[in-house]
């Protein structure tokens, strides 16, 4: 099947798009972040991890640049370059019930709204980026079980993941493609027998 040339095409195709630009890559990002099944190029895998360095860049930066305590940090790895704070947000409850809900690791405080948005901006991000890591990996004919070496193994399942997201695609990554339902859609019957 030849290339998808119009940009609705090449946003819509459950295959790779290669050599999308950063709109595109960042549409698919975007309308195909609950989609596990497909492939995505290294372009399209790379362009939203590029634009989120510069947003995690700007929203963990310049609340330091404007004077406030440092609360953040930010790590890369093959979900994303994903901000991680270096205080205990208490969210909600009461710590001293022990019915408290928080996120991050340090001393307890409560989140002024410029950490709100930065939490609500992981929330929103996350599954998006990890269908995006999936698919990255379907591209190179690898099911998607393979991020649970990021999750088991830390560095060195790091390093793997990593090789494996910037290696070339293989052909065979092709079957990604094909979704659950395709399974249900009539095809040539075989003969009974």
């Amino acid at each position: 099947m030849g290339e998808a040339t119009t940009f609705r095409a090449r946003v819509r195709t459950p295959g790779a798009v290669r050599d999308a630009g950063p709109v595109i890559a960042l549409v698919r990002f975007w309308t195909q972040g609950w989609r596990f099944h497909g492939r995505a190029s290294r372009s399209e895998f790379f362009w939203p991890m590029a634009v989120e360095l510069l947003v995690v860049a700007v929203f963990v930066g310049l609340p330091v640049w404007m004077g406030t305590p440092w609360r953040w940090d930010a790590y890369a790895d093959p979900f994303g370059i994903v901000p991680s704070p270096s205080v205990h947000f208490s969210l909600f409850g009461d710590p001293a019930r022990g019915g408290e809900f928080g996120y991050g690791e340090g001393p307890r405080v409560a989140p002024n709204p410029w950490d709100v948005v930065v939490l609500l901006g992981l929330a929103v991000t996350a599954v998006p980026r990890w269908s995006l890591l999936v698919r990255r990996l379907h591209d190179r004919d690898h099911t998607g079980l393979w991020v649970l070496l990021l999750v088991l193994t830390g560095p060195l399942g790091w390093l793997v993941v990593s090789g494996m997201v910037c290696s070339r695609p293989r052909a065979r990554g092709a079957r990604f493609d094909r979704t659950l339902w395709d399974a249900y859609k009539p095809t040539a019957r075989l003969p009974a027998g």
